[in-house]
């Protein structure tokens, strides 16, 4: 086995609160050399902790972690340190995190390879063959910062190649690709094992990681399980037929997790009853003798495959207070290979308390789309007016004003200051405007339930390196909420959540903006999150595709 886990637990300690928060209670499972194995679990299941740990990132509380003969568990900073260099390729959620942003995809690559020995580069493949092995060799001389979030993953995923270690761990790999490109990185994740022998270890909400691997595991309130084949068939569409046979993980311990259907069909609450037959035969059942509960496996809901879009009416705009106005846009960012149009010739209108949804695939520029209106970004020509100002002859200083006091932004990576935990950030707005915060009653029930909606307050005393993505995205939304902004500008807000989480943030957030009045703008890869009725925005290439209202 080339990774081995036994009782792998790990305990966070808020020193000021005085409490402990396990992220993972008892973790037990091995890979093989050469497996391609998936994790799956919702937001904030123990992933991202068992990822760190597994790349000696993160130390156990306790247990046993042996990854490539090290025993992890047991090895001083500057042994891990070396450790990751030579046997660990680790692809972040957030691949802004690993990779050097202001230079190309070529020198991401080559500094990759100039922190191992020249022995060792001899017997890499060259930059070119990786690339062209992920599809992105177009992007070899594009500086990195000027990428969509979908191509920083494939680009964090071909520096971990340059250096050929044995293991790569990817943490939500395809959180930002739309379906097509999450299958493309799938087969290339598959292509990897075989031809090239890397052990890779994918961790996930995404279930299409469900086939076309080794092995998947279930994690659920930090602990790992086999995948319940019949509940993960209903999950991706097939529908099962009677008897549904289920398979469970035994641990070290001899823990067995009960499938959910099986909980509830049962109607069991702390203890199942066991009955072992003569013949070997095993009965589990309710020990109060309750009848068992009929089985009705819920629907598959049928997911969007094709976006289709209705014009928008000749009246459309009447009685509306246009808002944002973007005429002639051109975004060109400057690169070794010439000139590369990221949005070309954008003529959009955005009224008034209008929620609007930017579609298209990885790379069509919708991020820019968003960083533009924002003014994270120059144009490099065309008008943009917001809020009957002309935005983008604006200095920075007043653009920044004009972001704290009527934007509200999401990033891909999040929103927050790393150097505060999660219920500080909130008093952020108030700090910049140098406004007396007064941490009254209101006030305290006003941020509760901001947390409460967005399902971070469990989180709130973290700070925002501590926590997982999808975590992260939770609370930068919870916190744009806060003060009710008049635009609300949000990148692939859901990336990073598993599908039933998503869709009941994109239900939360079309409600609180739909009630409180506020003009927001959704980007996302993602067309099953798209509401029938509204309008939306699809981007091919940096132009404008379509435009009109979902149907």
């Amino acid at each position: 086995m080339i990774i081995k886990c036994k009782d792998l637990i790990k305990i966070y300690k808020d020193e000021e609160k005085k409490f402990n928060v396990p992220a993972l209670r008892g973790c037990d499972f091995d890979v093989k050399e050469g497996e391609l194995v998936s994790i799956i679990g919702p937001s904030g299941s123990g992933k991202t902790t068992l990822v760190n740990i597994l790349a000696g990132l993160n130390s156990p509380s306790s247990g046993i972690v042996e990854v490539a003969g090290y025993h992890l568990e047991q090895m001083k900073p500057n042994s891990l340190n070396i450790f990751r260099l030579v046997k660990i390729g680790l692809i972040d959620q957030f691949p802004e995190r690993t990779l050097l942003l202001n230079v190309t995809v070529d020198d991401n690559m080559d500094f990759t390879r100039s922190l191992l020995n020249k022995k060792t580069m001899k017997s890499q493949s060259s930059n070119q063959e990786i690339l062209e092995m992920l599809g992105i060799s177009h992007l070899c001389k594009r500086v990195v910062a000027t990428l969509s979030g979908g191509e920083m993953t494939r680009v964090a995923l071909a520096c971990a190649l340059a250096k050929n270690v044995p293991i790569l761990l990817c943490d939500e790999p395809t959180g930002q690709l739309d379906s097509g490109n999450t299958e493309k990185v799938r087969e290339t994740l598959r292509k990897i094992t075989l031809n090239i022998g890397t052990t890779i270890v994918v961790v996930t909400h995404d279930v299409q990681f469900l086939e076309g691997v080794d092995r998947t595991y279930e994690i659920r309130d930090g602990r790992l399980s086999s995948v319940l084949t019949a509940e993960e068939r209903v999950i991706i569409g097939q529908q099962p037929k009677f008897p549904l046979n289920f398979k469970g993980h035994i641990d070290s311990t001899r823990t067995i997790r009960v499938p959910d259907l099986v909980f509830k069909t049962l109607k069991l609450s702390d203890v199942g009853e066991f009955s072992l037959k003569k013949t070997g035969e095993v009965d589990f059942r309710n020990p109060d003798g309750l009848t068992p509960e009929k089985i009705f496996l819920k629907e598959v809901k049928e997911r969007r495959k094709i976006l289709t879009v209705k014009p928008l009416p000749e009246d459309y705009d009447k009685g509306k207070n246009p808002i944002i106005k973007l005429k002639g846009i051109f975004k060109i960012y400057p690169t070794e290979g010439g000139a590369l149009d990221a949005l070309s010739d954008i003529n959009l209108t955005i009224f008034e308390k209008e929620i609007v949804f930017i579609v298209g695939p990885s790379g069509s520029g919708k991020t820019t789309l968003i960083k533009l209106i924002s003014g994270m970004v120059p144009i490099t020509k065309g008008s943009l007016k917001i809020l009957g100002k002309d935005f983008a002859k604006l200095s920075d200083k007043d653009r920044a004003i004009m972001r704290r006091d009527h934007m509200g932004l999401v990033a891909q990576q999040g929103s927050l200051n790393p150097y505060l935990r999660v219920d500080e950030n909130l008093f952020l707005k108030e700090i910049y405007r140098g406004t007396k915060i007064v941490d009254d009653d209101e006030f305290e029930e006003k941020r509760k339930k901001l947390l409460f909606d967005f399902q971070i307050t469990h989180r709130q005393n973290a700070y925002p390196l501590e926590i997982s993505g999808g975590e992260l995205q939770r609370a930068s939304l919870a916190i744009a909420m806060n003060d009710i902004p008049q635009i609300l500008l949000l990148d692939e807000p859901t990336a990073n959540l598993d599908s039933e989480l998503a869709e009941q943030t994109i239900t939360l957030l079309f409600a609180k903006c739909t009630e409180m009045g506020i003009t927001t703008i959704i980007s996302t890869h993602d067309i099953n999150l798209l509401r029938k009725g509204l309008r939306v925005i699809e981007l091919m290439d940096g132009k404008i595709y379509r435009s009109g209202i979902v149907s």
